[in-house]
């Protein structure tokens, strides 16, 4: 006990530093890992100076819940529309799953979970995104339920293949190498002509696992809209997302001449636009590159994300992957005839980059 006294007093331990320290234990190694004692050892504390400030593990995993969510950050008045407010908020909401993966396994398919005020701003934020539709309260709560189902089982599917790897030691991207052999027998059997047309380029990649978080969202509002836009708003509702203003402010944008790009260059813009996409193009642009060369050329970029940047732009048709069984199996990626076209683009921004001056060059 006299250990616990010393590193409980005159060590600045307290709540907040014992909150954090288990965070980051459980975005480390996850939440099945963690207790009292590991957060005590890490803060070099005696684990009863530990339950000084906090009952037990259960209460410490409902603050760690609400520390997360703290982190996203809800701008006031915030954006306007109804669907740039909700899609801010699933967007900051999967970015936060990104960083701790754990939090899934406390909020994701439970009625019951941890009540506090940063997790009740996250419910607040989109229920006030569609007031002013005339919905009844249960309706407001199903929209909420619908898009953080959404953001919630898509983070789940990035975490189950994170905890996948990290308990096997294999990729997803050796998995599929593993299961290539099977997969073509399956398909060469003519039982599956609609999924065989998803694996018809030659040494390309099975893409059957892959998840596009975007599309997904974007399909999710999409309907909303649909749902919201045959509802009838309250008289005088000043709700941001009121259907005839939101109407009428989309259709002042798109009616100015050639200035709005297409569907498809819109598409192309939002896909460019991930962080880490271009990067990867452009060192791609330079040749056939490894898995393990692209993690080097692009520091900074997570083995995780990388893998998920190079599905999507396998899915576009911007690049090929490439098997080589062995012992071992060697995997590359090479720029595909559609990919390749946009050297010249990668080629101007990077002359443009070396000859930019700053903001003083007198012109």
């Amino acid at each position: 006990m006299g250990t616990d006294q010393s590193h409980g007093r005159g060590s600045g331990l307290g709540l907040d530093r014992i909150v954090r320290t288990a965070v980051r234990l459980a975005d480390v190694d996850g939440l099945e890992t963690l207790s009292m004692r590991r957060v005590a050892t890490a803060l070099d504390a005696g684990v009863m100076s530990l339950y000084r400030h906090v009952p037990g593990k259960r209460q410490l995993v409902s603050l760690m819940v609400e520390t997360v969510f703290g982190e996203i950050d809800y701008p006031d008045p915030g954006p306007a529309g109804w669907r740039a407010r909700i899609e801010f908020s699933a967007r900051r909401e999967w970015t936060m799953y990104q960083r701790h993966p754990w939090v899934l396994s406390i909020v994701a398919g439970t009625s019951r979970p941890p009540l506090g005020p940063n997790v009740l701003a996250n419910v607040e934020w989109v229920l006030r995104a569609v007031d002013g539709f005339g919905l009844d309260r249960a309706t407001m709560t199903q929209v909420y339920f619908t898009v953080s189902d959404y953001v919630q089982g898509a983070a789940l599917y990035v975490r189950n293949e994170t905890e996948d790897e990290r308990r096997t030691g294999v990729t997803a991207e050796q998995w599929w190498a593993a299961e290539t052999a099977t997969l073509a027998r399956l398909l060469c059997s003519g039982r599956f002509p609609l999924v065989s047309g998803l694996f018809d380029q030659a040494a390309s990649a099975p893409t059957l696992v892959v998840k596009d978080f975007e599309f997904g969202l974007r399909r999710v509002l999409d309907g909303l809209e649909v749902f919201l836009t045959q509802q009838r708003p309250r008289p005088g509702a000043a709700g941001a997302g009121a259907p005839t203003l939101e109407v009428t402010k989309f259709e002042k944008v798109t009616s100015i001449g050639g200035r709005s790009p297409s569907p498809a260059a819109a598409t192309a813009l939002e896909l460019l636009g991930r962080r880490w996409t271009l990067e990867l193009l452009f060192v791609l642009s330079h040749g056939e590159a490894r898995f393990s060369d692209l993690v080097e050329a692009v520091p900074g970029v997570s083995r995780r994300v990388l893998t998920e940047r190079l599905r999507q732009l396998a899915d576009e048709g911007l690049l090929r992957r490439q098997v080589v069984t062995g012992p071992p199996t060697r995997i590359s990626y090479t720029l595909t005839d559609r990919g390749a076209g946009l050297r010249g683009a990668l080629a101007e921004i990077d002359a443009w980059a070396g000859n930019s001056s700053g903001p003083d060059d007198g012109r």
